[in-house]
C-alpha cells in the first residue's frame, strides 16, 4: 500500500486565473514564500493548497489559505539585460529579435493587455492605446536604447532619438493601414487564399505586412493567449496555409504567443520542476515532446506537432530563448530536493545535444556553462574557464563535445575564453591514433565517413579564429586519414569476394560530394577506382554478375551517371 504524503503548493492570481508559482513539503514554506511574491506588489493574490496523495494514488487538494492585495494598476516597464542589433530601419523593427525585446520589456503590459507585438505594431488601435499608457513607451526606449549604444559603442540619446522616429514612421504606417478597407477578411477566405489576394505587384515585405495587418485584426478581438494559439495552429494547418511565406507569417505570430511570459507554463501545465519544464520545452522545440499522460488534443501536443512538421524557425527561437533565459537566471532547476540539482543539469545538457550541435546554438551553450558556475566555488575568468572544461567533459560523445565547443565559441563567452576552447579541442582532436571515439564501429564505413566529415565540415564554418579553425580542420582531417588507413576502410568496400559492381558502387558512393571534404582521405579511395577504371574490360567484368542484357545497360548507365557525380569524366 502506497504510503500517504503531502505537499503544498503555492498559486498566485494573475488576471482572471490561477498560477503555480511553487511547491514545497511544509505548510510554513509554502506561507513564507507565498507571502514575500505577494509583498512585491505586482500580485494580486496567492493561495496555498494542500496536495496530498491518498494510499490508492488518487489527489486530494485542499486550500488552505488565500489572501488578495491591492495591486498598482501603473504599468512600467521592465528592466531587461539584452537587446537586439541596432534596429536601423522598419523592417528590423518588425523581425524576430525586436519582438522578442518587445515581448521582455512591455511584459506587465503584454500580460494585461493580452496582446502580441505583431498586433501592436499591425494595429493603430492597438498601437495607440500602448502609446498612451503612462511613460510606458519612452522608458521602454531609453532602456533599449541604452542596451544598443552600450554594445555598439555609439552615443546613448542619438540612439534613443533614432528609435524614436522609428517609432513614428511605424505609427504612420499602422494609422494608413487602418484606413484600409480593401483587405480581405480571413474569416470570408482562409489564411492562404486572403495571402493571395493580396496585390501581387507589391513588394514582397510590404504584402506581408499587409497580410500581418489583416492577421492582428483577427487576433485583437481574441484577450485570451491560448484562444490566440488555438486559432493560429488552425491556420497553419489549413490546406495550402503550410507552406513559404504565409507560413513563415503564421510562424511569427505564433513565437510573438509563446514569447508571453505565461503562456509556456499555461501550455505544458504543472511540472514536478523547473529542469523537468526545460527538457519538455527543448523536446517541444524538436517536435518530440512525450504525448504520455497528455489528451489527444492538448495543446501542447498540437503545437508538438505542428514544429515536427513544418519550419517554424521564429517560434522554436522564442522556445529556446526561454530555456536559455532560465539556465541563465537563479531558480533552482529542482527546488524540492537540492540534492538533485546536478543530475537535473546533466539531462537538460543531455536533451540540448544533437548532430546540428547544441539546440540554441552559441546563446544555449553559454547559458549552460553560466549555469554550472553555480556549482563551482570560484568565480571570474578562471571559474569559466574550469566550467567549460567540466561542461564539455560531461559529454560522453566526442562528436558532441566538439560541437558544444564550436557553438560556445560562436558566443560572447566564447570569444572571451577562444584560447581556452582552442586548446579543449586541440586534446580532444589532435591525436589521430584516437580516431575510435569518433567512430562507431557498428556502423557501415560510409556513415562513419559521413559523420566526420559533417564534423569536419561544421569546423571549418564554425566562428573560431582562423588559426584556431585551420588547426581543428587539419586535426580532424588527420583523423579521417587515420580512420580509412587503421580500419581498412578502403579494402572493406573494396572486398574481393564481392562483385566488382557492388565493390566499385561502394567506392564511387564514398567519392560523391558530401561524403568526403578532406583532400587526402578523398585522394585514397579515388586511387583505388581509378585502377578498376584501367582493367582491361572492366565494363563485362563490371555487369559479369547481371545475367540479362537490359539489366546490364541499365547497370552501366548508372555507374556512369555516378562517376559524373564523383568527378571522375
Amino acid at each position: 500500500m502506497a504510503r500517504p504524503s503531502a505537499s503544498y503548493e503555492v498559486q498566485i492570481y494573475k488576471q482572471d486565473h490561477w498560477v503555480l508559482e511553487g511547491r514545497f513539503d511544509t505548510e510554513a514554506e509554502a506561507l513564507v514564500f507565498g507571502r514575500k511574491a505577494l509583498s512585491g506588489g505586482k500580485v494580486e493574490g496567492m493561495r496555498v493548497v494542500r496536495d496530498w496523495r491518498r494510499p490508492d494514488g488518487r489527489h486530494v487538494e485542499t486550500e488552505v489559505h488565500v489572501e488578495f492585495r491591492q495591486v498598482s494598476r501603473t504599468v512600467a516597464a521592465s528592466p531587461i539585460d539584452e537587446a537586439p542589433a541596432l534596429c536601423l530601419t522598419l523592417d528590423h523593427c518588425y523581425g524576430v529579435q525586436s519582438r522578442m525585446a518587445m515581448n521582455r520589456v512591455l511584459r506587465t503590459y503584454v500580460e494585461r493587455a493580452v496582446v502580441t507585438p505583431t498586433e501592436v505594431l499591425h494595429n493603430h488601435a492597438e498601437l495607440a492605446r500602448l502609446l498612451n499608457t503612462d511613460n510606458l513607451v519612452p522608458t521602454a526606449v531609453g532602456r533599449v536604447a541604452a542596451l544598443q549604444a552600450e554594445k555598439a559603442g555609439t552615443d546613448g540619446r542619438g540612439r534613443r532619438d533614432a528609435l524614436n522616429l522609428l517609432m513614428h514612421e511605424l505609427t504612420d504606417r499602422a494609422r494608413v493601414a487602418a484606413t484600409r478597407k480593401d483587405l480581405p477578411a480571413i474569416a470570408a477566405t482562409g489564411f492562404r487564399p486572403m495571402f493571395d489576394r493580396l496585390d501581387s505587384s507589391l513588394p514582397a515585405e510590404e504584402r506581408d505586412f499587409l497580410a500581418r495587418v489583416v492577421l492582428s485584426r483577427e487576433l485583437v478581438q481574441m484577450r485570451n493567449w491560448l484562444a490566440k494559439l488555438d486559432f493560429l495552429g488552425e491556420l497553419a494547418r489549413e490546406d495550402g496555409a503550410t507552406a513559404d511565406r504565409p507560413l513563415g507569417l503564421l510562424d511569427g505570430v505564433i513565437a510573438d504567443v509563446l514569447g508571453a511570459p505565461s503562456v509556456a507554463q499555461e501550455l505544458l501545465g504543472v511540472q514536478g520542476s523547473l529542469a523537468e519544464a526545460l527538457c519538455n520545452l527543448i523536446d517541444l522545440s524538436r517536435g518530440r515532446l512525450s504525448p504520455a499522460k497528455r489528451a489527444e488534443g492538448d495543446r501542447a501536443v498540437q503545437l508538438n506537432e505542428l514544429l515536427a512538421f513544418h519550419d517554424l524557425d521564429q517560434t522554436r527561437l522564442v522556445i529556446l530563448d526561454l530555456v536559455r533565459r532560465q539556465l541563465k537566471g537563479t531558480q533552482p532547476l529542482h527546488r524540492s530536493d537540492p540534492s538533485l540539482e546536478m543530475d537535473a543539469f546533466q539531462e537538460i545538457l543531455k536533451r540540448t545535444l544533437g548532430p546540428d550541435g547544441p539546440a540554441g546554438g552559441g546563446p544555449m551553450a553559454e547559458a549552460l556553462v553560466l549555469r554550472y558556475l553555480r556549482f563551482l566555488e570560484g568565480g571570474g575568468a578562471p571559474g569559466r574557464k574550469q566550467a567549460i572544461s567540466e561542461v564539455a567533459g560531461r559529454i560522453p560523445d566526442a562528436r558532441d563535445r566538439v560541437r558544444f565547443l564550436l557553438a560556445l565559441a560562436d558566443s560572447d563567452l566564447g570569444h572571451a575564453h577562444a584560447g581556452d576552447i582552442a586548446r579543449l579541442l586541440h586534446a580532444l582532436t589532435g591525436n589521430p591514433a584516437g580516431y575510435g571515439r569518433f567512430i562507431h564501429p557498428r556502423l557501415p564505413p560510409r556513415d562513419n565517413l559521413e559523420a566526420l566529415t559533417l564534423l569536419y565540415c561544421q569546423a571549418a564554418d564554425s566562428a573560431l579564429p582562423e588559426e584556431a579553425r585551420t588547426r581543428l580542420t587539419a586535426d580532424l582531417d588527420a583523423l579521417l586519414v587515420a580512420y580509412i588507413t587503421e580500419d581498412r576502410v578502403v579494402e572493406r568496400l573494396d572486398d574481393p569476394g564481392d562483385p566488382l559492381r557492388l565493390r566499385a558502387n561502394r567506392l564511387l558512393q564514398v567519392c560523391a560530394p558530401g561524403i568526403l571534404r578532406s583532400r587526402r582521405a578523398l585522394e585514397m579511395v579515388r586511387r583505388r577506382v581509378v585502377e578498376h577504371l584501367r582493367q582491361p574490360q572492366f565494363d563485362r567484368k563490371y555487369v559479369e554478375d547481371l545475367p540479362d542484357a537490359a539489366q546490364q545497360q541499365r547497370a552501366l548507365r548508372e555507374f556512369h551517371r555516378m562517376l559524373g557525380e564523383a568527378g571522375f569524366v
